[in-house]
This record gives structure tokens, sequence and C-alpha cells, in this order.
């Protein structure tokens, strides 16, 4: 008799305190990878919009380029998007009055000003000199009709001419690896196509 109240006294056991702190550290672990995890996939998800919301941008000033002409203009107008890393929360859509390839005085801009998401930022604009890399802190890309073609001036004043395909790095601030998620590319190539890839 004296056994066998023993051993029902062991089968009712609940768990011990270290168990108990052993189960919660297990829980809260995965718990935190879980929630870590989720918190870097919304950020590649918005950052990835981010990216496709300047490219439908491009895309948008090319449309406009090629859609019609200004009824008072012996020319067909160019239509454009301006870039400048001074401001890397902003870029400018704009009609190219005067037909130079740049956003400057006289230009009409389209719109409001296209704002980047505070938590992102226009890291880089370029263009590549052979395999090189080569900054252009003031880039415009402009279209013109009949076609899609891209033109890509850089500089200020009367600029210089791009010939190669340019790109516009959105990133996520304060990150300055090039992880997955954390830098997404526009290129627009001469012949007016707009991608967005991971960096």
């Amino acid at each position: 008799m004296h056994s066998r109240y023993h051993a029902n006294k062991n089968l009712t056991r609940g768990f011990g305190l270290i168990e108990m702190m052993v189960s919660i550290t297990i829980v809260t672990l995965v718990s935190a990878v879980v929630i870590a995890r989720h918190n870097t996939f919304n950020g590649a998800v918005l950052l990835r919009n981010q990216a496709y919301e300047v490219a439908f941008s491009i895309r948008e000033a090319q449309l406009l380029a090629v859609s019609g002409v200004n009824p008072s203009a012996t020319v067909a107008q160019q239509y454009g998007i301006y870039f400048n890393t001074a401001n890397r929360n902003a870029y400018v859509i704009f009609r190219d009055v005067n037909a130079d390839g740049m956003y400057d005085s006289g230009d009409v801009q389209i719109g409001p000003v296209g704002v980047i998401d505070q938590r992102f930022e226009i890291r880089n604009t370029y263009y590549l000199v052979g395999s090189v890399n080569t900054a252009a802190s003031n880039l415009h890309v402009t279209f013109r009709r009949p076609n899609f073609d891209g033109r890509f001036r850089r500089g200020t004043g009367s600029g210089v001419a791009v010939t190669s395909s340019v790109y516009i790095d959105i990133a996520r601030k304060g990150v300055s690896g090039n992880g997955v998620g954390d830098v997404r590319r526009i290129e627009v190539t001469p012949t007016g196509q707009v991608a967005v890839t991971t960096y």
C-alpha cells in the first residue's frame, strides 16, 4: 500500500521550475527568430515596392512622351525624370520644353515631386564606362516620340550625354551592405527597357 501511494504521487507531478524555464526560453527564441524573419521579409517587400514605384514613374514619363504632341510645339515634346543624389528622397517627372534632355529652368514639372518612403533612399545613380560604375549625381532620363528609346544626360548646365544604360539604386536607409533585401536596382537601357533587379 505504501509503495502504491508513492507511485501515484510521482505520476501526478507537473513541470519543475527548471523544465518550465527551459520551455519558456525555447518558445522565446523561436518567437524572436520568427519576428526577425518577418521584419526582414516585410522590409524586402517594401523596398521592392518602392523600387517598382520609381520604375513606374520612369515608365509614366516614357508613355507621356510617346502618347502625344503639344499642339503649339513644332517638334514632339520630350518628357523625363530627374534624379539628384543631393536629395536622396525625391525625384521629378518633367516636360522638357526646350528639348535639351535636361531638367532646367523653363521645364514643366508634371504632378507632385515623387517622394521616396522615409525608410529608403536613392543611394546611387550611375552609368557604366566600360565595366566601371561612374557616378552621376544629377541624372536626367528623357524620352521623345515616336519611339521608346531612352536619352540620358548627366550633370547640370548643358550636361553630358550618356550612351550606356543608366542605373538607379534604391536602398534601405542605415544599411551600408548590399545584402538581399538591402538594395534594388532600376536599369534603364538606351532602347527604353526599364527593369528592377536585386543588387
